[in-house]
């Protein structure tokens, strides 16, 4: 499990990542949320552990913008914000957790391991592999297998998003249908399934700007080919 760590006190981010660490975790860390926003659209972590107070962009500010641009990420703020507005607004923006500094490392790692574990629950694939021509989605492991390619690891969002669009191979899907069967959402003016299936097209197609497996069909939504 990957969490990324976005806090402007060193001294805290060094210590969390030593506890993380030796938990078996891999850790890492960054001091802004401009720097965060970054390494996210890299790579997305399984876990974000957010200070509030931050210079430029504070936490509450970084996980609305998160939230608004598709993001899933569960998120820990860890702040010595301890009034009951602020954890009352931590939670209300999306919060999984609420961690008021001074705290102890082992309550941090049991409330991480607590945060991973309704994650993991909620986001619980089907165990059956798909395959269309030369792809084959791994659901329980959150991976994809295509030839020539190392094996390429998605995020569970991702992996429903794939496997809804894998399930009817060279058939429309319609962004409603995404939307419904992805995130219980009828709100067709979102643009969270235009998030992910640029987020898949950079994990699976070589050129994204003229993509081969996952085609858009203007006015409609996308198709899946295997080949």
């Amino acid at each position: 499990m990957y969490i990324l760590v976005v806090d402007d006190d060193q001294f805290a981010n060094t210590l969390v990542h030593f506890v993380l660490s030796k938990e078996g975790y891999e850790v890492e860390m960054i001091d802004s949320a401009r720097g965060a926003m970054q390494m996210i659209q890299k790579r997305e972590p399984d876990l974000l552990l957010l200070d509030v107070n931050m210079p430029y962009m504070d936490g509450f500010e970084f996980s609305t913008r998160l939230r608004s641009e598709g993001y899933e990420t569960p998120i820990i703020f860890i702040t010595a914000k301890d009034a009951l507005e602020d954890i009352l607004q931590g939670f209300r923006i999306g919060a999984d957790d609420y961690v008021c500094k001074p705290y102890n490392h082992q309550e941090l790692v049991a409330r991480v391991e607590a945060v991973l574990r309704r994650v993991k629950k909620h986001n619980k694939p089907g165990n059956a592999n798909i395959r269309n021509g030369q792809i084959e989605l791994v659901p329980a492991e959150l991976k994809v297998m295509m030839p020539g390619r190392a094996t390429i690891t998605l995020t569970p969002t991702e992996m429903h998003v794939l496997r809804a669009l894998m399930a009817f191979p060279g058939q429309v899907v319609k962004r409603d249908q995404l939307l419904s069967e992805v995130w219980n959402d009828n709100e067709s003016n979102s643009n969270i399934v235009d998030v992910y299936i640029r987020r898949l097209r950079m994990k699976l197609e070589t050129d994204i700007e003229r993509p081969r497996h996952i085609v858009s069909v203007r006015g409609l939504g996308y198709k899946f080919i295997g080949k």
